[in-house]
């Protein structure tokens, strides 16, 4: 059976190797599946078990704009598309937010989604502080990454391990908190 990429509609994951480990890609969005153990392979990369934990307390994101999915809810609330599904199991890919980067995480088959570039900015991460995402962290002030403006927790999203606010969030930032 062939595997469709998360984000991507209808998109089937082809294999591609790195080093001597065979990850599945997809051919649009250039996201890299990892099966379990897999990312592992990588020592210069977090093993995949120091986000599991976080990973089971999770919300998921959706397929359409990266809107934070509750656990409970079977649609996002804000666009009404569906949470990521994993590649291999089908269930629900949870957001662990890390010190680089926010990952997808199957907590029941234990793949690793990561989309494009997150692979990199693992490299050479040795303590990733994985988090579910929208936990509140410490009461630090947040500030936009890109033009300096105070935040609420509420209206800031991330994006490779940076805060942003609305006006400047990359594409594919992830909302911290959804109400």
């Amino acid at each position: 059976m062939a595997r469709h990429c998360p984000l991507c509609e209808n998109e089937p994951l082809r294999p591609l190797r790195v080093s001597d480990v065979e990850v599945d890609t997809c051919p649009r969005c250039h996201g890299l599946w990892f099966d379990r153990g897999e990312l592992d392979r990588f020592p210069d990369r977090p093993p995949a078990r120091t986000f599991l934990a976080a990973a089971r307390q999770a919300p998921s994101r959706c397929r359409r704009r990266g809107h934070l999915v509750a656990r409970e809810q079977t649609v996002c609330p804000t666009c009404r598309s569906e949470p990521v599904a994993c590649p291999s199991c089908g269930s629900r890919l949870t957001l662990v937010v890390t010190s680089a980067c926010p990952i997808d995480v199957c907590p029941r088959c234990e793949g690793v989604w990561l989309d494009a570039g997150e692979f990199e900015l693992l490299e050479g991460v040795t303590n990733p502080q994985a988090r579910p995402a929208g936990a509140v962290v410490a009461a630090s002030p947040l500030k936009c990454s890109a033009c300096g403006l105070g935040l609420q927790l509420r209206d800031a999203f991330a994006y490779e391990g940076d805060v942003y606010c609305a006006r400047c969030r990359p594409p594919s930032a992830v909302q911290l908190h959804t109400s």
